[in-house]
């Protein structure tokens, strides 16, 4: 069994790259920030090119060829090798760490799969392969080998009766979720202690709103599979008081926008929500939209596009709202056609996450489908 104490706590800088494992797709968080400082031309054609394309697609309707989702497969493919990406955060293996594949020739870790799984919501919100070809595939048949071996092994890192050579909650959750597989969901849905799977102290200090991150992925999960509505409906409402308290006392912007995002994700999966839960996501939509405007979250590229990504799912938020804040995630891919999170300002730690998340939401923004897509 894994060490959990080793495998779910922050490591340290020593251990690791600055930034945090993402296995709830959550970027990790830091206080230090690099610079977004590029030439001045190179700035005004992108924000000039963000602008046409807003224009030309409405942030809703399809766009050019040449655009920056194609540009930012591209980039993506030539870092991918088939089973590595030239991505040290994505190369990181933890403590300990020891998945298997029940595929030949397939390196399985957390972080791979945090990638893949990026694809696959790619994949659901209608993104073409393009130059990514093998790499959608290769998660696409990862995915579905993992199903029916990861419905036998479990979860271990529960509060309550943790699977023995398991696997973490949250990545776990998230397959369930994306295969919508009811096998899986119940697995999540028998590891559920009262009002939540894992332990208190999981996570602390500044990481602990990953707490509330990783139990929604597990309410999601139950609630998409139609296992147990009644009581995805209870876990999410437990959720949002976490959330609302967390956002109310936290000092770090990035650590709130995660709470308010990752709730409004789960009150969105939930089939006919009451009225309390309808005003939940009223009030957590409301609050991402003006947590875009903050600079600390501005300032962190994942967050600030994963935000966007949650709010264009949203039906109550109108694109033109969004407009500017696209433009702006647009203006800062690079001329390779990735994207640079300012993460502790290491250059190249963690450019193919990101440009996947980035690329997550251009493709929510620009396509009704994908308001329907995880």
């Amino acid at each position: 069994m894994r060490d959990r104490s080793i495998q779910r706590q922050p490591p340290t800088d020593a251990d690791l790259p600055s930034v945090l494992r993402a296995g709830s797709l959550t970027p990790a968080m830091s206080t230090k920030h690099g610079s977004l400082v590029r030439g001045p031309i190179g700035s005004v054609l992108r924000v000039a090119f963000g602008a046409v394309l807003l224009a030309a697609a409405g942030c809703g309707g399809p766009t050019p060829p040449g655009e920056p989702i194609d540009r930012a497969l591209a980039c993506v493919a030539l870092a991918y090798d088939g089973n590595t990406f030239d991505d040290p955060y994505l190369q990181y293996i933890y403590p300990g760490e020891r998945l298997e594949s029940p595929l030949e020739g397939y390196r399985v870790t957390y972080r791979n799969l945090d990638a893949y799984s990026i694809v696959l919501m790619l994949r659901d919100a209608g993104v073409e392969p393009g130059p990514a070809r093998r790499l959608f595939d290769r998660a696409e048949a990862l995915a579905q080998a993992l199903v029916p071996e990861w419905r036998r092994k479990g979860i271990d890192n529960l509060r309550k009766n943790p699977a023995d050579g398991g696997i973490a909650l949250d990545t776990y959750a998230i397959l369930a979720y994306l295969q919508r597989d009811a096998g899986m969901g119940h697995v999540v849905l028998d590891g559920l202690d009262g009002d939540g799977w894992l332990a208190a102290n999981e996570y602390t200090g500044s990481q602990s709103f990953r707490l509330v991150a990783d139990e929604s992925w597990a309410a999601r999960a139950v609630a998409v599979t139609g296992i147990a509505p009644e009581v995805s409906a209870r876990i999410v409402r437990r959720i949002c008081r976490d959330a609302r308290a967390g956002i109310a006392v936290l000092s770090d912007p990035l650590a709130r926008a995660n709470l308010a995002l990752h709730a409004l994700d789960a009150l969105r999966d939930l089939p006919d929500a009451a009225g309390d839960l309808k005003e939940e996501r009223s009030f957590f939509a409301r609050r991402a939209r003006e947590m875009l405007d903050e600079g600390g979250v501005k300032a962190n590229t994942l967050t600030f596009a994963n935000l966007i990504g949650s709010l264009a799912l949203e039906p109550g938020v109108d694109s033109f709202v969004l407009s500017p804040s696209v433009a702006e995630l647009i203006r800062r891919q690079e001329r390779d056609g990735c994207w640079q999170d300012p993460l502790n300002g290491a250059r190249d730690e963690a450019r193919i996450f990101a440009t996947l998340r980035c690329v997550l939401t251009l493709a929510r923004c620009r396509s009704p489908r994908a308001r329907r897509a995880p």
